[in-house]
């Protein structure tokens, strides 16, 4: 069964938001956030919507998303960390490599090696993590945006190298962004 197959017939509420990193979605179905992601226009994430979960029964609901975009937004401004009850999926190599990714604390990021070994596989599977990193569905819930390259230099990021430059920033310096006024569901 294809991951898209796996969806099928879920009811999945989503919404759209502004964030302090541009435009956020998030989207769950009755076991838990399946996706959260990030977009210079809602169009972009709608778009991704459509075709990550085809099969779904798309219902926009902003006051139920409402506390999961609170506390996202409350996260990135240098809140509370997210712990939120998820229902990704994906190849038991991709939830090996998203788990080892929950342990790396904020404020810190490890090298894509790091990772690899973390969870018991060589140096020479690198590679593999970090295509493992790039299908992340859930942004920030699996911090992918804490893995760096070997030299300490980042590497790519879903979402763009300038949210994963300002993510880290903000998780190191542990600095408040000033609140996103009005939380403005769309």
């Amino acid at each position: 069964m294809s991951k898209k197959e796996a969806w099928q017939g879920k009811p999945l509420l989503y919404g759209v938001f502004d964030s302090p990193l541009g435009k956020a979605m998030v989207a769950t179905t009755p076991a838990g956030v399946c996706a959260i992601a990030f977009a210079d226009r809602e169009k972009e994430l709608y778009a991704e919507l459509q075709e990550r979960f085809p099969q779904c029964a798309h219902c926009q609901d902003g006051q139920a998303i409402a506390p999961l975009a609170s506390a996202l937004v409350n996260s990135v401004s240098g809140g509370a960390a997210l712990h939120l009850r998820l229902d990704v999926k994906g190849t038991a190599f991709q939830l090996r490599v998203w788990g080892a990714l929950q342990t790396i604390p904020r404020g810190a990021t490890r090298t894509y090696t790091e990772v690899a070994q973390a969870i018991g596989l060589s140096a020479t599977s690198a590679r593999a993590v970090a295509q493992a990193c790039a299908t992340n569905p859930v942004a920030l819930a699996i911090p992918c945006h804490r893995v760096v390259g070997t030299d300490g230099e980042l590497r790519g990021y879903r979402w763009g190298m300038e949210r994963k430059r300002q993510l880290l920033l903000l998780e190191r310096s542990g600095d408040l962004l000033p609140p996103v006024a009005g939380l403005r569901l769309h």
